[in-house]
């Protein structure tokens, strides 16, 4: 499924308005069907529309007209004054028989009493805050609430909003559903999303510069590769894992047991020789490659050589994950990333060991995956976190397209940059919020590749069934005490659920 941002959606009704449906036709039809989505609810049959003066009041006119005709009463809400768009305007002088009331004190009483009110302010557009007067309407609606389009004070192209934003129980919202309404806050104001055909011809979504997919089951089943009956360990890939450290072994671990259940068929796992028993004893299908470390037991540059006589014959290197960051990890993950052939993903610690200098990432030999958090990204980026999270897909498309990386952007609503293609992974809880979460992806993403899935679509893959895993683990042993060990414990499930 698609998402759009608010210029993408402008462009599609525009193509709309020159080849096929006009502007005044696309709202009849959303205005449709919201109507028919209201009469649905099996709620008794009364609503206030809360109307602003653009396109969005027109979309609650239209449905207005269609209400009355089947016998509901219906009073508009005019927050804004009287519509000021043409069609808007047409729209409205349409609707018979509808109660209209303009004054503040009017329309609080008539919200906090209505068993629907529908939120048709602010459309898809708005940026900013809340006039106070509209947010102190919004604080009395007492009965079911519905926005329309998007809930008014909701930022489309961030996923920012507003104070004052209704908590919607559902949003119908036209055509597409929008970007920043798969990331949060806004995620969270939505409810249950209700995506209505409009007419919008489904060619148009080929002609964006930058399309954006929500990533689900039938995309990523199409990624994972099946296994032929005479199939041997040499045909899933060799997996370097270069993580881990003498303080930090768990890093490498859960990467490195999340890399075996996705399937590769060799790994090697560096670390340091006083952990090989412990490490031995978590995963026995891995092999060992002692490091040579400093006196805190951090890897040395030195280990650059033994390193690369194992990528040279590896279909994929991971690098960071627990390594720490020293001089001398920086330069050994700076050699790395200027002599592997074989593509890279490159988290945690490997990522703060090379900071903001793009020059590197850019320069570097071969193709590279990143999996930032917010302060990582932030660094990669030079900005600060509240900037990242205020523009997760304009950063992420930034950095992927000046460094030429895929761009995998942690969180709630993870962002996968490639070039000019986006896509928002769904799945995945607050229970995934500890320390490991973030390894196991690694692994997982590192699998993929080295089974000679592309790293873009390996980033996508990962992702998705990162968020199943740590879903099926929150249902079994709730948000609170799930453990990222105990999403690698669930992915046999997953991938037997996507076999068959």
């Amino acid at each position: 499924m698609y998402l759009v941002t608010p210029e993408q959606m402008k462009y599609l009704e525009k193509r709309s308005d020159s080849e096929s449906f006009s502007y005044g036709e696309l709202m009849d039809n959303a205005g449709r069907a919201l109507a028919d989505v209201i009469r649905g609810l099996g709620t008794e049959k009364s609503i206030v529309f809360l109307c602003g003066s653009g396109n969005n009041a027109g979309d609650c006119f239209v449905a207005a007209r269609h209400l009355l005709a089947y016998g509901w009463r219906v009073a508009l809400a005019m927050l804004c004054g009287e519509p000021k768009t043409e069609i808007s305007r047409a729209a409205f002088s349409k609707v018979k028989g509808a109660e209209i009331i303009s004054d503040t004190g009017e329309i609080i009483k008539a919200v906090g009493s209505a068993p629907i009110t529908a939120d048709g302010v602010f459309g898809t557009g708005f940026h900013g805050e809340l006039p106070k007067n509209i947010a102190e309407v919004f604080s009395r609606i007492g009965g079911l609430k519905l926005a329309v389009d998007v809930p008014s004070g909701g930022n489309c192209l961030t996923g920012q909003i507003s104070d004052g934003v209704i908590d919607a129980d559902i949003t119908v919202t036209f055509a597409y559903e929008k970007f920043g309404m798969e990331q949060y806050p806004l995620k969270a104001k939505c409810g249950r999303i209700i995506t209505a055909d409009i007419g919008i011809s489904k060619s148009y979504i080929n002609e964006l510069d930058t399309p954006i997919v929500l990533t689900d089951d039938n995309l990523v089943k199409s990624f994972i590769k099946r296994r032929k009956p005479d199939s041997h360990k040499g045909n899933f890939g060799k997996l370097l894992c270069v993580t881990g450290s003498l303080k930090m072994p768990g890093a490498g671990i859960m990467a490195a047991k999340a890399a075996l259940r996705c399937g590769c068929g060799l790994l090697v796992s560096a670390c340091c020789n006083e952990n090989i028993p412990a490490l031995c004893s978590y995963m026995c299908e891995s092999m060992f490659e002692p490091m040579l470390t400093d006196s805190n037991g951090f890897y040395t540059s030195e280990n650059y050589e033994r390193l690369m006589t194992h990528a040279e014959t590896s279909s994929a290197v991971l690098i960071g994950c627990g390594i720490g960051v020293t001089e001398e990890t920086k330069k050994l993950v700076k050699l790395l990333l200027k002599n592997v052939s074989c593509p890279v993903i490159l988290d945690a610690d490997g990522i703060n060991c090379i900071g903001n200098s793009i020059d590197i990432i850019r320069e570097a030999k071969p193709e590279v995956i990143v999996t930032p958090h917010p302060a990582e990204m932030a660094r990669l980026s030079g900005v600060n976190t509240a900037d990242v999270q205020r523009d997760r897909l304009g950063i992420s498309l930034d950095y992927s397209r000046k460094s030429g990386v895929v761009t995998v952007l942690k969180g709630a609503g993870t962002v996968i940059a490639a070039g000019n293609r986006a896509y928002v992974n769904p799945t995945g809880n607050p229970g995934m919020s500890r320390g490991g979460s973030g390894d196991v992806l690694s692994g997982m993403t590192a699998s993929f590749v080295a089974q000679g899935i592309s790293p873009e679509h390996s980033a996508v893959l990962a992702a998705y069934l990162h968020g199943k895993a740590g879903d099926k683990a929150a249902e079994r042993l709730s948000h609170q005490a799930m453990l990222p060990t105990d999403m690698i414990d669930m992915l046999p499930e997953i991938f037997k659920e996507m076999e068959y």
